[in-house]
């Protein structure tokens, strides 16, 4: 540690140099002023501040070189198509069993495995649409995965959120910087679920599923159903006849051929799984069953959250892909 800035901070930071103490408060004003504008919050439930809490974002960014965040984009990829093998294969043949790559105990023995899940064939394979990890610097300076994020992964709305303002803040620098665009990943989710999603001759309906505004990240919900175009949806505006979702308008039952969940697995569903939840859509695994809907992220996929997993990758991936793992 020589104490000085990295390579790939000195552009930025040599324009902070630049600022007056007056100029770097105002900008930071700016983006705390934003952010309440824009009615940006985390909902905590019984804060005594109130259940709608301001999201808290940090005047500078954090900045990768272009080499490292290929490594790690490309690490993360390769975790999400095993990560998403490995549920086709617990759900489906389960060889992974036979052949002693996972304990069976360690399935079986976790709620989330929805065994009523079992045996549906996905469009193109895919029952992980989302991924995200949680991750972190080894102490020698490597990435590390600390843990998986497989149920409805949430942070992508407030990421972009986060871009936007700070773009605002710093608009020069974003531009000059040739700072990584996120539009991509975000067109690129469009497009997949309305490639999947199955129809015949009817332009595809994506719908997104949200358990209501008193969820801690409600607002992202409604913020990236603006952002992609996708009616906003609580589990009363669906119905389900005829092994087909519709969502129920002014003008009668329009069908929805795909949706990007943001419910729990087990709250899904309250005729296949948990009972007493008023939030789902009763007979939507039937109709996932049917082939007449896709749900991104398919019921089921919370079962690899549980960090116990984690050991047993590394031979999987060997198993499977004849690859070792990028990202320990």
């Amino acid at each position: 540690n020589t104490g000085s800035p990295r390579p790939h901070w000195r552009a930025f930071l040599s324009r902070l140099a630049g600022f007056s103490p007056a100029t770097t408060a105002q900008r930071s004003e700016f983006v705390q002023d934003t952010i309440v504008s824009d009615g940006v919050t985390y909902n905590v439930y019984a804060d005594p501040q109130g259940t709608s809490r301001p999201w808290e974002l940090d005047l500078l960014p954090f900045i990768l070189p272009p080499g490292e965040w290929e490594g790690i984009a490309a690490a993360v990829a390769q975790r999400a198509r095993l990560l998403n093998a490995v549920l086709r294969d617990l759900y489906g043949p389960q060889k992974l069993f036979a052949e002693g790559l996972l304990p069976p105990a360690l399935v079986f023995g976790q709620r989330s495995f929805l065994w009523p899940m079992q045996h549906i064939a996905p469009p193109d394979g895919v029952l992980l649409h989302l991924y995200a990890a949680d991750l972190a610097r080894s102490p020698n300076g490597k990435w590390w995965v600390l843990s998986d994020r497989t149920r409805s992964p949430s942070g992508a709305g407030y990421a972009l959120q986060n871009r936007m303002t700070l773009s605002r803040a710093f608009p020069d620098a974003f531009r000059d910087l040739h700072v990584e665009q996120l539009a991509p990943f975000f067109k690129a989710l469009q497009d997949s679920l309305y490639r999947l999603a199955p129809t015949s001759s009817e332009p595809p309906l994506v719908a997104l599923l949200t358990p209501g505004p008193y969820n801690e990240t409600y607002f992202e919900h409604s913020f990236l159903a603006r952002y992609l175009g996708f009616p906003l949806v609580e589990g009363q505006d669906l119905i389900v006849r005829g092994d087909r979702v519709y969502l129920k308008t002014l003008r009668g039952l329009r069908r929805v051929h795909a949706i990007l969940r943001r419910l729990d697995d087990d709250f899904c569903d309250p005729v296949e799984l948990r009972a007493d939840s008023a939030l789902g859509v009763p007979g939507l695994l039937h109709a996932i069953r049917a082939g007449n809907v896709v749900v991104a992220n398919a019921p089921g996929t919370a079962l690899l959250e549980a960090g116990a997993f984690g050991g047993f990758y590394p031979a999987v991936s060997e198993r499977l892909f004849g690859e070792k793992l990028a990202m320990p």
